[in-house]
């Protein structure tokens, strides 16, 4: 067993054990094998040393090493072949001591086993369980951090791939119109040249400004194109209009979506450009993810025209696909930055109390400037209709909500934390029966004064109970010699101040002593 504090009281020994004991103990989370070995070692070395090594139980030196060499060692395998291997060289030397020294009982061997088993066997088990645990959550933890950057780096990928779009559009709209300029100028030049030559020079020179400008346009711009066989949706003058809104709405209720749609105010025809194309792209996306989500999900298509502001609303129900429909869930991140670069806001989520998935839109009739970048605050705007989003959670759930949360212990870890608890229950309550029943072993003194010497041999330990080995070890080395050819029993007195020794030769009592415990 450990030594604690005083092993081997009054000998150098003393100093040797406490400075190796503290030794162990400040090393013991950098090597932590190696100090459960030494710790060992020192058990070993107490069991068989002379002297009064009674009853100084080295339970915090021994639960500390078992239990830090549990936690340190990240090997499970190599931790348990450690902690056996200690605990078992431990168990064959209290064994093989008992025995070398004639003080092996059944009682006295249950309690070393049960000891060290407490102090080495059960603190190890309980260290194992908590290091895999901390490691199970630290991977967890940067399984988040990579998550989050995983994520913020899909919406920057999505806010700029909208931008490229817009971009592309942009390319298209100006490059037709510069063109037109370039044609009329050309036109006017070819007609005044003639006539009115100073207006021809000015005609050419616009012409010429307008092709460079087209040509750098181009250069620029041109770049960004998503797709450069075709212009990206939007270019036209009739996209976002009712026309056009109603041409989607019937798209999907072809393909088997109940479908209906709700106008209110103009056309939008008159409406900025910037305006008409993001209420078509929000409708598109939008029915988009009805399509894939929610297939066959009642959806109401809601458009308010107003003078300053254009209100769009796409409600459908929430009905998860038969089979999970696999997506990035940037979509609506996509249409945020669009939103957000028209001067509109954008709201997306499950409804729980109406049973709905809500997309709402706000945009003013004609743009001003853009509200903040969202990369500033780093909001997370998801598709919550996908697969695996909890109902009711807000969009864009933050990786730090999941680290703060403690992951559920699996069946086979709970199974295996309930057997350590009854173990250490047992072992416990098996451990405090035995010492119970040797610090019982104890007579009166009057017990003591009724034996006197010539009694025999078995009427003395049916009043005694016998020699027992915590009494021995608290005089050893203490009192008068020992007659020659006898042997004796050690009983503590009732109260612990003193041991009580009685001498036999040839089956009777020859002699019986006090000897105070020091």
């Amino acid at each position: 067993m450990l030594p604690v504090a005083v092993v081997f009281a009054g000998t150098p020994l003393t100093a040797a054990g406490i400075v190796l004991a503290a030794v162990v103990l400040l090393t013991r989370y950098a090597y932590p094998i190696a100090s459960l070995a030494i710790g060992a070692a020192l058990g070993v070395a107490a069991s068989f040393a002379p002297g009064p090594a009674l009853l100084v139980l080295p339970w915090p030196v021994s639960v500390l090493l078992a239990y830090t060499a549990g936690r340190q060692v990240r090997d499970t395998r190599r931790a348990g072949a450690a902690l056996a291997t200690a605990g078992l060289v431990q168990i064959v030397a209290s064994l093989a001591a008992l025995l070398g020294q004639d003080r092996f009982t059944p009682a006295g061997a249950a309690v070393e086993f049960l000891a060290i088993a407490l102090a080495a066997g059960l603190p190890g088990v309980t260290g194992m369980f908590h290091g895999q645990r901390d490691r199970t959550v630290e991977a967890l933890h940067e399984r988040n951090r990579l998550l989050e950057r995983a994520n913020l780096l899909g919406e920057s990928r999505a806010r700029m791939r909208e931008r490229a779009r817009i971009a592309g559009e942009m390319h298209d709209l100006l490059g037709h119109r510069l063109s037109l300029i370039v044609l009329h100028a050309g036109a006017l030049e070819v007609r005044t040249r003639q006539s009115a030559p100073e207006v021809s020079e000015q005609a050419d020179l616009l012409r010429v400004t307008s092709r460079t400008a087209l040509d750098e346009l181009r250069a620029v711009l041109g770049i960004l194109r998503l797709d450069g066989s075709a212009a990206p949706d939007g270019t036209d003058s009739g996209v976002g209009t009712r026309v056009d809104v109603t041409r989607l709405v019937g798209e999907s209720r072809d393909a088997g979506v109940p479908i209906s749609l709700s106008w209110a105010g103009d056309d939008l025809a008159e409406a900025d450009p910037g305006v008409r194309r993001a209420v078509h792209r929000i409708v598109r996306e939008a029915l988009a993810n009805v399509h894939k989500h929610a297939p066959g999900a009642t959806t109401t298509v809601t458009v308010t025209a107003g003078p300053d502001r254009v209100g769009l609303e796409v409600r459908n129900d929430l009905r998860p696909p038969a089979v999970p429909v696999p997506g990035s869930g940037l979509g609506l991140t996509g249409l945020r930055e669009r939103v957000r670069l028209a001067g509109g806001t954008l709201t997306a989520g499950a409804d729980t109390d109406a049973d709905v998935f809500l997309v709402g839109v706000t945009l003013p009739r004609h743009p001003g400037p853009a509200a903040p970048d969202p990369t500033i605050d780093r909001v997370a705007l998801e598709d919550r209709q996908m697969p695996g989003a909890a109902p009711g959670t807000e969009a864009g759930c933050s990786p730090e909500a999941a680290r703060r949360s403690t992951p559920p212990m699996s069946k086979t870890t709970t199974k295996v934390a309930l057997v350590a608890a009854g173990a250490g229950v047992v072992l416990c309550g098996g451990l405090g029966l035995g010492v119970y029943h040797l610090f019982q072993r104890t007579i009166t003194a009057q017990t003591y004064q009724d034996i006197r010497p010539g009694d025999p041999q078995d009427q003395v330990r049916e009043l005694t109970g016998g020699d027992t080995m915590v009494a021995r070890e608290a005089v050893e080395g203490h009192g008068p010699d020992v007659p020659g050819g006898a042997t004796c029993d050690h009983v503590l007195a009732a109260g612990f101040e003193s041991v009580y020794r009685f001498c036999f030769t040839d089956g009777t009592l020859l002699r019986k002593d006090t000897i105070a415990v020091p």
